[in-house]
């Protein structure tokens, strides 16, 4: 059913579940993504299928001339996917980069790895300051004097992941990196105005932007295209009470990080005691181990949901290894969120996944592991297909008042067009079946991907 532009009901999955036809849907939302980080990692050595460390120093070794003269720049290694268990050392990287600077980032974004090259370069010559060892933490003031991508090969780098995400069906998406400063903000509107990016943006600011220079405007903060939908803070638990108590003095909602009980406990401690935020929603990131009591509490404060579906099925190996069978049950917990009454939404977390929606939602409704065991993990808080779709369609709730969706990317307000951000299926995609493809993307109206650039 239609109303207003927008899909307002999709027609239940019936008995002719087995007919293929194409299908009309809501564009699809990823409403949890890096998008400067994403595109910075296909820049980078890809890491993230290395096994080993000596596989992991290889696949080092042979990009090393890529990077002639600039810092070689590694992603997505994973100590709990190398068969050591563990980072490589200084010395390991040394020996295969010699004396170029090279920083390796951890898969989640959290850590880094810098070379004796990089570390005399940042912090001085290593007779005065030995190299530390183990990996240092991504917000450590240090690496802010690192080079930045060149722009020109950013640009392009975006261009194609924004071109990879309207292939599948991505009309929109919320940049929830935690160092946005309005200079980000704008860099942002820029790319969209451009074209670089084709999806809607919307974004969350670092939650020491916020002033009362904010402005607000129709209970929410714009700028140009890209709506602020709060401020992120992704701190260790004893640091986030301070930072939500910042971000309330404006009125403003937060979006917290919390992949761990600790987190979580101070997230929620923290919003019940600075009450409700003056416009918008507060959102929990991830909700990677909620403990018992823990959703009741997100109920009761009108927190939303944003999570990971993928986590589960990409990182499966590692949560049977490290999580006990009662914390494998509350790992990304999804039916229970939903039996809660919690607004919910899915999300890739790119670069951290490149799950797209179809790939999200059958890892919400199997929840099954691709490496190493095919029982599902938590197979309590599975979805249904209905259920998983919503997920990655059905945002309103979690990322505040619909915009109008009639308005393409860098258009004015009298700029309209007729339709909807709409995905064209080959196929109903709550039938999960791989084969299923996208046809087309819109965005106001406008084609972002169709059958020429599927032809090409």
């Amino acid at each position: 059913m239609v109303s207003g532009g927008r899909i307002e009901q999709i027609r239940p999955l019936g008995p002719g579940r087995d007919a293929v036809e194409p299908v009309v849907l809501p564009g699809f939302h990823d409403s949890h993504i890096h998008l400067r980080a994403a595109a910075a990692a296909r820049l980078s050595v890809d890491l993230s299928t290395s096994s080993s460390i000596p596989d992991l120093l290889a696949s080092l070794r042979s990009r090393a001339g890529d990077f002639e003269g600039r810092w070689i720049r590694g992603w997505g290694w994973d100590e709990s996917s190398l068969k050591e268990r563990r980072a490589p050392t200084i010395a390991e990287i040394d020996s295969v980069t010699v004396d170029q600077p090279c920083v390796l980032h951890h898969r989640t974004g959290k850590l880094v790895i810098l070379n004796s090259a990089a570390w005399r370069i940042l912090a001085g010559p290593v007779s005065e300051r030995d190299p530390i060892s183990e990996p240092l933490r991504a917000d450590e003031a240090l690496l802010q004097k690192m080079p930045r991508q060149p722009e020109e090969a950013l640009e392009s780098a975006l261009a194609d992941l924004s071109g990879e995400l309207a292939a599948a069906g991505v009309t929109s998406v919320t940049d929830a990196t935690a160092t946005n400063t309005w200079d980000d903000i704008a860099r942002i509107d820029d790319w969209v105005r451009r074209g670089v990016v084709r999806q809607r943006v919307n974004a969350l600011l670092a939650f020491d932007q916020v002033s009362a220079a904010s402005g607000i405007e129709d209970g929410m903060p714009t700028h140009g295209t890209v709506r602020v939908l709060g401020a992120k803070v992704a701190a260790p638990a004893d640091s986030i009470t301070d930072r939500v108590r910042h971000v309330r003095e404006y009125g403003w909602p937060v979006a917290i990080h919390a992949t761990e009980p600790d987190e979580l406990e101070a997230a929620l401690e923290a919003i019940s005691e600075c009450g409700p935020p003056a416009w918008g929603r507060d959102r929990i990131e991830h909700l990677g181990l909620p403990l018992p009591g823990h959703l009741e509490r997100i109920r009761a404060e009108g927190i939303a949901v944003t999570t990971n579906p993928a986590f589960v099925t990409e990182r499966g190996q590692k949560y049977r290894e490290l999580l006990s069978a009662v914390e494998q049950q509350w790992l990304y917990p999804l039916r229970s969120v939903l039996a809660q009454g919690i607004p919910l939404a899915a999300a890739s977390d790119r670069p951290v996944t490149a799950a797209t929606p179809l790939v999200t939602m059958a890892a919400a409704v199997h929840r099954r592991p691709r490496v190493g065991d095919a029982e599902p993990l938590g197979p309590e808080e599975r979805v249904t297909p209905d259920e998983a779709l919503s997920l990655v369609t059905d945002r309103a709730e979690v990322d505040g008042p619909a915009p109008d969706r009639r308005r393409g990317p860098g258009s004015s307000a009298s700029d309209v067009h007729l339709n909807a951000d709409l995905v064209v299926l080959s196929d109903d995609p709550r039938r999960l079946c791989e084969e299923t493809g996208v046809l087309a993307t819109f965005v106001g109206g406008r084609v972002i991907w169709g059958a020429q650039e599927a032809a090409e």
